[in-house]
């Protein structure tokens, strides 16, 4: 199959729609809890988060849609400072994907769920009691990115929960280990396959480094 950039957007919508959102491959999912200025918890789904810099300060960001309708992420972040970002695992999957459901402003998809909030002392935000890797985060900026009004939210890491287990001498995160969940497109959830770790690169002169 090759496509044209004309014969992309010749498609109907929704077949456009998920042909984009899959055709980059699996990536990360996470569940961002916030909490709104009357005390209502949230959670949506996202898979647009990446590291950002060296770690220092550890900043990760993460796509949001434009605001032509309401986001209540966003205006959660806004007016609260605060946002957690948690892995998804197999065994609350179904719970996880239906928070993408669009619920009213005052339900809360903890609620709605059956997930657990959970709460540390530093953070202002709920974590998911389920999931494995807990990182706390306040918003640092965000950028309009194009004309299309899409932002990109940035946040810096306060504080971090997981696993001992999972976390190798090295700092790698052994993910494969936690059965964390990726997702390509909209709603195929896939799980981790087996991990290859590979040296650091550099450069070959002659045959040696």
């Amino acid at each position: 199959m090759h496509l044209s950039i004309e014969d992309i957007v010749a498609q109907e919508s929704m077949y456009r729609r998920q042909f984009m959102n899959t055709l980059p491959g699996p990536r990360g999912v996470h569940l961002v809890g916030t909490k709104g200025y009357r005390g209502v918890e949230n959670l949506g789904v996202f898979s647009s988060f990446v590291h950002i810099s060296a770690s220092s300060p550890p900043l990760l960001g993460f796509i949001m849609r434009p605001l032509t309708v309401p986001r209540h992420t966003y205006h959660h972040i806004k007016a609260n400072g605060w946002f957690t970002v948690n892995t998804i695992h197999p065994g609350f999957l179904e719970k996880a994907h239906q928070t993408s459901a669009n619920y009213p402003l005052e339900t809360s998809e903890f609620a709605a769920t059956g997930l657990t909030p959970l709460y540390s002392e530093k953070c202002k935000a709920p974590y998911v009691a389920e999931s494995q890797v807990r990182i706390g985060l306040t918003f640092e900026e965000e950028h309009k990115i194009g004309g299309i009004e899409t932002l990109f939210i940035v946040g810096r890491v306060q504080e971090v929960f997981v696993p001992d287990a999972a976390v190798a001498p090295t700092g790698h995160v052994d993910h494969e280990l936690l059965a964390t969940m990726t997702v390509a497109g909209l709603d195929t959830y896939h799980h981790p396959g087996t991990a290859q770790q590979m040296p650091y690169a550099r450069v070959i002169k002659g045959g040696k480094e």
